[in-house]
């Protein structure tokens, strides 16, 4: 049951980073028809939506790792450093869209 779904949270692991990275891109792309406050939001969602597939591209790692039974052969550290970076990543990319959304509003 367990590996049932830790395969499952792979596959929807691999998809939703996949669906993270094609709307930042349409995002992105979006931005060049837009004119000034917009843009900057559209590319600051795009931005974001780059973290949050950072975040899921490491998860899914972890949940992989699992399934193949290699995670307790990572060692901590590297695992901590790892986790570390993946909530750099999303605090920054939120960081960025909140500063992004002030600037606007002023």
């Amino acid at each position: 049951m367990i590996t049932s779904l830790t395969f499952l949270i792979v596959v929807f692991g691999i998809a939703t980073v996949v669906l993270s990275v094609f709307v930042a891109y349409k995002f992105k792309k979006q931005a060049r028809n837009l004119n000034n406050g917009s843009r900057k939001l559209s590319k600051a969602l795009a931005f974001q939506l780059v973290g949050e597939a950072v975040l899921g591209a490491g998860t899914t790692v972890f949940a992989l790792l699992a399934y193949m039974e290699l995670l307790p052969s990572v060692p901590l550290f590297i695992q901590s450093m790892i986790r570390l970076f993946l909530f750099s990543v999303t605090s920054l990319t939120t960081i960025h869209l909140y500063l992004v959304t002030q600037r606007i509003e002023k």
